[in-house]
């Protein structure tokens, strides 16, 4: 080698290849600092690409093996919270059981239910607020989301709702559904009450009163039941009257008479005989053969009236009239007696007894015109006598008092024909005012003068405001129990301006045990005070017309006050005798100025009907009034106010209170609304009034007898069953039982998309409102109860009827399905069915304990919802088991991976070792000879030198 010193060869050699073996040095040092044997692409592209593809794979391995472990934690969660649901359902069932055990009362059923009530809501609230890590898990959003038109259109979320199909390709279905409802309605519950009778007397039903005159309320006591009617009716007629309203004891077992009229008139002037005595002769034919003769009493004048009320005159008639059954040429028997005989303006009138010709004629004496005889045989009455026959009261019109006169036969004397009576009365002032007085041993003998009764009316003997009379022939008519019962109109008014006349009459009610008609729903009814039967000659058909007892009244003493209208009422089928009395208050707008020029049309001031213990109820009665409301040992059930609730299938709930004061109509009135409004059903029906009624007639169609509740449910099915919990007594005396059963509606659902119209589902059959599965396996819809059916009242059926009509609503449907990333790749995750494990999607809401037969079925509904939990509980098992596999292998994987990246990546420490050494040593032999190498041109100076 030549020597030079432009250019050090052997140093530049030298010094590359230290770089060389520096940079060598470098790498090894940086593998065995880091570990790795590759720390950068130069070192082994390949290498690396591979390392870090095992590297994202290992990493991805360990989050999925975290993840597997959150979802673990998370699966806890959600069945650590279905166990407490599994508890309460266990609970529950074990109540449903308790329930249906009928040793229990309804009350004790009651404190069941709203046990079950709680755990119902905590079940809700358990599903509503069970989260981890803010996501709710068991309210069935941890699966899907959804929404729809119509808020009685639910999903019912049972799961995810991810599928995969036949190539492993994972989908959601989802979107906006049009689901169309055609319904064939099923029925809804119709219950009925027990039916409610009256318990007390003097019970008012069906009142109305007439507060526009000023009328505030009308009240009774010992009013016979029946049906009565109480007018205003124009100035107080005079003179006074006096009307038979009542007998008994009278002509019982006596032949029937045949009443005809003969009028006998035209006298002219009579020439009196020297004893001042007329004779009539009475015969056949204008014959001579004398049938009887009547002695009549003239005036002195002899041109005047005939005076047929002289003593002598009727005794001289009774000596003629004494056995006057006598027999006409024809064999025919003519007259059996005398009835009446009145004497009025110059004529002689005779009600006789018996068949009396038209021929009869009569002469008068010597030197007397002959009288014209008219008989009236058209109008002749057949029939028992009655009291008015036999008796005759008659009333002046001096009488200021209106009165009810009770007379009753308290001895006979046949020897005298006389007989004695107790008279008792009860008058009413014209200002209103009541009075009561007794008359014993009133002797009256037969055809003989009137006997003054004034003294009972606040008279004295000889006013005559009273009088009375037995008749002749009529002393064998009288039994010795008799009675009969007079009302007296007031004649004189002294009122003036202000006379005013009421009246008050009534119509007894048939079936009335103690009825004095025949209780024969087909005949007439009976008047209280009396009354007339008319015949229409046309068609045979009769008509009664009762009674009316009046009062002449002081319109203006009346205002602000309580009149009391007391009369006897006489029992013509017992002879028991009761003082009626009706109680009428005013205020002071009592309207009797306007009432008075009301003569024909009469105002009524009050209508109404009494009652009797054992009628059936009208919906006006009060709750206290009922025989029901008290229990055997006489005590009210409501002294202090009950609460009931009623119980929807489909758990709603509504509460109504019961108060002593409530009527019948008060409370179908409280019920109705609680369905209508607190239970919701008056969104099915325009006419939201008759989900409760009371009935009170029984009509054709009816649906429960007169005197029941009917309570109805408008919602078919056992979602629209209605049950009543509460106080045991007020359960019972209600009664309640089915007379019309549910049925479920049927319905044919098509289901489309409602973006496309794609058909999805058509004619799908569902029995009720719940469609299951059709959109999705994990997806029940429920729609409305009345889905595809309009409801509406039937007035002629008294029921509610349904027609079917197409109903459309759509539900939005979202997958929220909990996905699990349980791999390091794409698709490697895992669906997690998580349902909807709240009380309605459980199905609960039918959950019931207040019957038998609802508990009993409860049971079965609480096993389902076990089931379901069980069947929830069992899938998050199964998962949680996955993953705990899962996260096995993935450990597993995740090692085995490391295991390859590590040996592809990863330094040989020993061998980089001696590598290390060995370029550390050739890096220092490399220096060195670089140094020496730096050297050699120092040798080229020395040859200078």
């Amino acid at each position: 080698m030549s020597m030079v010193i432009q250019h050090n060869i052997p140093a530049l050699q030298t010094y590359n290849i230290v770089n060389s073996t520096s940079n060598s040095l470098q790498k090894s040092i940086a593998k065995l600092s880091s570990g790795l044997r590759i720390n950068s692409a130069a070192d082994d592209a390949a290498g690396l690409a591979i390392s870090e593809k095992m590297r994202s794979q290992v990493r991805g391995l360990d989050r999925a093996v975290a993840n597997t472990q959150d979802g673990i934690s998370l699966i806890q969660t959600a069945e650590g919270a279905l166990s407490e649901t599994h508890s309460i359902l266990q609970r529950m069932r074990e109540l449903s059981v308790q329930a249906a055990n009928d040793t229990l009362t309804q009350q004790d059923r009651s404190y069941i239910q709203e046990e079950v009530e709680q755990l119902k809501d905590e079940i809700t609230r358990v599903g509503n607020t069970t989260q981890f890590n803010k996501k709710k898990l068991i309210n069935g959003e941890s699966s899907a989301l959804w929404s729809s038109n119509d808020l009685e259109t639910k999903a019912l979320i049972r799961g995810g709702l991810r599928d995969i199909d036949q190539f492993g390709q994972k989908k959601s279905v989802e979107g906006n559904y049009k689901i169309r409802v055609k319904a064939d309605p099923g029925q809804a519950e119709v219950q009925k009450s027990d039916i409610m009778t009256i318990k007390h007397p003097n019970v008012i039903i069906d009142k109305t009163i007439n507060t526009a005159d000023g009328v505030k309320d009308v009240q009774v006591d010992n009013m016979t039941p029946g049906t009565y009617d109480m007018k205003l009716g124009g100035a107080a007629a005079a003179p006074s009257t006096a009307t038979l309203t009542g007998e008994y004891g009278l002509n019982d077992s006596k032949d029937d008479w045949t009443m005809t009229t003969v009028t006998i008139g035209a006298f002219g002037d009579i020439t009196a005989t020297t004893d001042n005595l007329v004779e009539v002769d009475f015969s056949l034919d204008g014959g001579t053969n004398s049938l009887f003769k009547i002695a009549l009493n003239a005036d002195t004048d002899g041109t005047t009236a005939i005076d047929a009320t002289a003593d002598d005159a009727f005794a001289a008639f009774q000596a003629q009239a004494d056995g006057l059954v006598k027999a006409a040429a024809d064999n025919n028997v003519v007259i059996e007696g005398i009835d009446t005989l009145t004497v009025n303006g110059g004529k002689l009138t005779l009600k006789v007894k018996g068949s009396t010709p038209a021929d009869l004629s009569a002469t008068a004496a010597a030197g007397t015109p002959a009288p014209t005889v008219t008989t009236d045989t058209a109008n002749a009455t057949t029939g028992k006598l009655t009291a008015k026959d036999i008796f005759t009261v008659t009333s002046t019109a001096d009488n200021e008092l209106n009165g009810s006169l009770l007379f009753e036969v308290i001895g006979k004397d046949d020897d005298n024909k006389t007989v004695t009576l107790k008279a008792t009365a009860t008058t009413l002032s014209q200002d209103g005012k009541n009075a009561t007085a007794t008359m014993d041993n009133i002797v009256l003998k037969e055809g003989e003068t009137n006997a003054d009764l004034s003294e009972l009316f606040g008279g004295k003997t000889g006013d005559n405001l009273v009088k009375i009379k037995l008749n002749m022939e009529t002393f064998d008519l009288v039994d010795d129990n008799a009675k009969f019962v007079e009302s007296v109109t007031a004649g004189k008014n002294t009122a003036g301006t202000n006379a005013i006349s009421t009246s008050l009459k009534g119509t007894i009610d048939g079936n009335w045990d103690d009825a004095w008609d025949d209780g024969n729903e087909d005949h007439l009814p009976y008047g209280v005070f009396g009354g007339t039967v008319s015949t229409d000659a046309a068609t045979g058909n009769e008509t009664f017309t009762p009674n009316s007892v009046k009062y002449a009244l002081d319109g203006s003493a009346l205002k602000n006050t309580e009149v009391q209208f007391k009369n006897f009422i006489l029992n013509e089928k017992t002879g028991t005798v009761t003082e009626g009395n009706v109680i009428m208050s005013t205020d002071n707008n009592f309207n009797y100025t306007s009432a008075s020029t009301q003569a024909t049309n009469e105002d009524t001031l009050a209508a109404f009907t009494t009652t009797y213990i054992g009628k059936t109820a009208s919906g006006d009665v009060k709750l206290r009034d009922l025989d029901k409301f008290w229990n055997s040992e006489g005590k009210f059930m409501l002294d202090d106010a009950k609460t009931l609730t009623l119980n929807q299938g489909n758990g709603n709930t509504a509460t109504i209170t019961l108060y002593a004061n409530d009527t019948l109509d008060d409370v179908a009135t409280k019920i109705n609304n609680a369905i209508a409004t607190d239970l919701g059903q008056s969104k099915y029906v325009d006419d939201a009034t008759k989900f409760a009624t009371f009935v009170t007639n029984k009509g054709v169609n009816s649906e429960a007898v007169p005197g029941t509740f009917v309570i109805r449910s408008i919602v078919p099915g056992k979602q629209g069953e209605i049950t009543f919990s509460g106080d045991q007594e007020v359960l019972d005396a209600f009664s309640l039982n089915t007379i019309q059963e549910s049925k479920e509606t049927k319905y044919s659902v098509d289901v489309l998309d409602e973006h496309s119209g794609k058909v999805i589902a058509q004619n799908v059959q569902t029995t009720g409102n719940v469609m299951y599965g059709v959109i999705h396996p994990n997806v029940d819809v429920e729609f409305s109860a009345l889905s595809g059916v309009s409801a509406t009242w039937n007035n002629n059926l008294n029921k509610f009827t349904y027609d079917s009509k197409m109903e459309e609503t759509t539900l939005h449907i979202a997958d929220n399905t909990t996905v699990l990333q349980i791999g390091a790749n794409e698709g490697e995750d895992l669906a997690m069915d998580i349902g909807d494990m709240r009380s309605h999607a459980l199905g609960l809401d039918g959950v019931n304990m207040m019957s038998h037969d609802r508990a009993a079925r409860s049971i079965t509904i609480i096993d389902n919802a076990i089931d379901r939990v069980s069947t929830q509980r069992a899938k998050l098992g199964a998962y949680q088991n996955r993953l705990e596999y899962t996260a096995n292998n993935l450990t597993t994987a995740s090692e085995n991976l490391t295991s390859a990246e590590s040996r592809i990546r990863d330094a040989d420490m020993a061998k980089e070792m001696m590598n290390f050494t060995k370029l550390n040593i050739m890096l220092q032999a490399g220096n060195s000879m670089l140094a020496q190498a730096n050297q050699q041109p120092q040798n080229v100076l020395s040859l200078i030198r």
